[in-house]
């Protein structure tokens, strides 16, 4: 059930590809889907009665913030550790344009923190939220609610920090034909929520070392909004090779010029996904 056992089971099973097609023999393809926003619209159905404020004071329980009786604004919903929390929906995607109006009010409150608490961010947020922190001198959190939550037989929940991710791609023109890879820049990995000595300890090292904290990534060169993702190149530690390259060696190639967006998923050693696109004209 748990989200780190179903990403090792993807990495077995591409093992088993890899072999296979060393041995010249068949086998199929596979992907990995998310039940998302319908699993959790059941649970608030079966369990919560279908109340959003059921489901904002469940969140804030395991997440261990006091509840505001009286808010400043309708978007803030509790504190945690002096700052502002804010319980986004349970069948929504978090947006920039939603992170700005939750941000203004938290920062019209006299907030110098805030945390926003959602199942999903919208791609490339946590760079962009980077802008409004500048601008509203606001420290914005942004931590994904966890599903664990909805299991009856939990009592404690880590919650993991949206990570960020910055890739760039490599064009080279060689023998008539322009060949495309991926390099990984930069990553900020999914911290989640440890003792203060511990987090900081991770926070250094995720500074210092940021790709120690990738356990695997993967390109689609051929992204489509609102398409599965495509496995067109990824690598991966494994217990017995912890290597990992940081760029592609899949030299794509286009069969057309134009404008292509590539779409770049990283998971990281919490077993969070954290994803960026990426255009290169050809």
């Amino acid at each position: 059930m748990g989200r780190y056992s179903v990403h090792t089971a993807r990495k077995r099973l591409i093992c088993v590809q890899r072999e296979l097609h060393n041995d010249r023999k068949t086998y199929r393809s596979f992907d990995v889907y998310n039940l998302g926003r319908y699993e959790r619209q059941w649970w608030q159905m079966d369990r919560l009665k279908g109340a959003d404020e059921e489901h904002r004071a469940t969140v804030l329980k395991f997440f261990h913030a006091l509840p505001i009786t009286y808010a400043p604004n309708p978007l803030l919903h509790g504190t945690k550790g002096g700052a502002y929390v804010h319980v986004d929906s349970i069948d929504s995607l978090l947006t920039f344009t939603e992170l700005t109006e939750i941000s203004r009010a938290a920062s019209a409150a006299g907030a110098k923190n805030l945390i926003v608490l959602s199942w999903e961010f919208e791609m490339d947020l946590r760079k962009r939220a980077q802008a409004l922190e500048a601008e509203l001198s606001l420290i914005i959190q942004l931590k994904y609610s966890p599903r664990e939550i909805m299991e009856s037989n939990r009592d404690e929940i880590q919650f993991f920090d949206a990570g960020a991710l910055e890739a760039r791609a490599i064009a080279e023109y060689r023998n008539g034909k322009t060949t495309v890879d991926v390099q990984l820049v930069n990553f900020y990995p999914s911290l989640t929520e440890v003792p203060g000595k511990e987090l900081e300890a991770l926070r250094e090292r995720a500074i210092k070392s940021p790709f120690d904290f990738i356990d695997f990534w993967a390109v689609d060169f051929e992204h489509e909004d609102n398409q599965p993702f495509v496995h067109h190149w990824q690598d991966f530690r494994t217990r017995k090779d912890r290597s990992l390259k940081t760029q592609s060696t899949s030299e794509w190639i286009y069969n057309a010029p134009g404008i292509k967006r590539i779409c770049v998923k990283v998971i990281d050693v919490f077993g969070i996904d954290t994803t960026q696109v990426i255009e290169v004209t050809i």
